[in-house]
């Protein structure tokens, strides 16, 4: 079985919470919209993972809360570490994916998009809840789809 990693971006989230730490702020109605849109569109086309790397930001977490129906029998592991996380961090957090199988990072950007660029060379734009399907091949990692809200 091929070795495959989901890149996902937390779906939109409200910046109205004026004394509330970034860390803290919840998903706002669009975001509260995409998640299970994208969790639709995850299962059409078998991108189901089985393991679950989350950040531990309450706006991941309603994202993850959101995708619940089709993420039930994953594992979830959750990362404070990715909260913000550079590249390293995030290449740190990816040692503990599947050998085989699909995993998941849920997490922000700009490390969403600096990790599939570190990974395959390539950039993708990944707007809130963007996900991007990378493939592990014998040369390196490729992306195979990306996933926008707005495109689907």
């Amino acid at each position: 079985m091929t070795r495959r990693l989901i890149v996902m971006r937390h779906a939109d989230s409200g910046h109205d919470y004026l004394n509330m730490r970034d860390h803290d702020r919840p998903l706002n109605a669009r975001g509260q919209s995409e998640a299970p849109r994208m969790a639709d569109a995850l299962s059409e086309r078998d991108w189901l993972p089985q393991l679950i790397l989350v950040s531990s930001a309450t706006r991941t977490l309603e994202t993850l809360e959101g995708m619940s129906p089709y993420m039930d029998g994953a594992r979830l592991d959750l990362r404070p570490e990715i909260y913000h996380a550079d590249v390293s961090t995030l290449l740190i957090q990816l040692e503990g994916i599947l050998g085989e199988g699909t995993s998941m990072i849920l997490g922000h950007n700009p490390g969403s998009e600096n990790l599939i660029n570190h990974l395959t060379g390539e950039w993708h734009e990944m707007p809130t809840a963007a996900a991007a399907l990378l493939v592990e091949t014998p040369d390196g990692w490729i992306v195979e789809e990306v996933l926008r809200p707005r495109e689907i």
